[in-house]
């Protein structure tokens, strides 16, 4: 059988098996809705539930969306980098520092900014919202005179870059 026959049977019973799933026992749908998510407690059920009319396909796709968009966020506010702009002679160490914020409703955990032209990585500490953080890294210009541009994203601990 082909993997695009077997994912579109899989689909076919996935929905099937939800539509079989018709009761009006408020009690009832919330067991059903908690079985998609090992850790998904009781209140959280019922809010979806009962902000999709008690519809159970309604409400299972309206977590998956509220799920997958949940990345954190953050605000630059400054660039501190002592002698910004400044001329740096080749090979010669020196630091960029920025001022961001955490304006989102989530902690920031393993967050990490990297340096998108040679793949460095650096840790930032645990961020809870409205907080902020100066974020400093150590580079060295490169070898030869010239025009030297760094890209710098946040990352999550899962790899989601965020931040714009």
């Amino acid at each position: 059988m082909e993997d695009n026959q077997m994912d579109s049977e899989m689909d076919t019973n996935f929905l099937n098996q939800f539509s079989s799933m018709v009761t009006t026992d408020k009690d009832d749908l919330i067991k059903q809705f908690q079985t998609i998510g090992e850790n998904l407690n009781y209140s959280t059920a019922t809010f979806f539930l009962d902000m999709s009319n008690w519809n159970l396909q309604t409400a299972v796709g309206c977590y998956f969306d509220f799920m997958v968009s949940r990345l954190p966020s953050m605000k630059f506010l400054n660039d501190l980098t002592v002698g910004k702009d400044e001329k740096v002679t080749p090979n010669t160490a020196f630091k960029l520092s920025w001022l961001l914020q955490n304006d989102g409703e989530s902690v920031w955990h393993g967050t990490y900014l990297r340096n998108e032209t040679d793949d460095r990585k650096y840790y930032l500490p645990s961020l809870s919202p409205n907080d902020t953080t100066i974020v400093t890294v150590d580079l060295i210009s490169p070898p030869t005179n010239g025009p030297f541009v760094s890209k710098w994203s946040l990352y999550t601990a899962t790899g989601s870059q965020f931040g714009g």
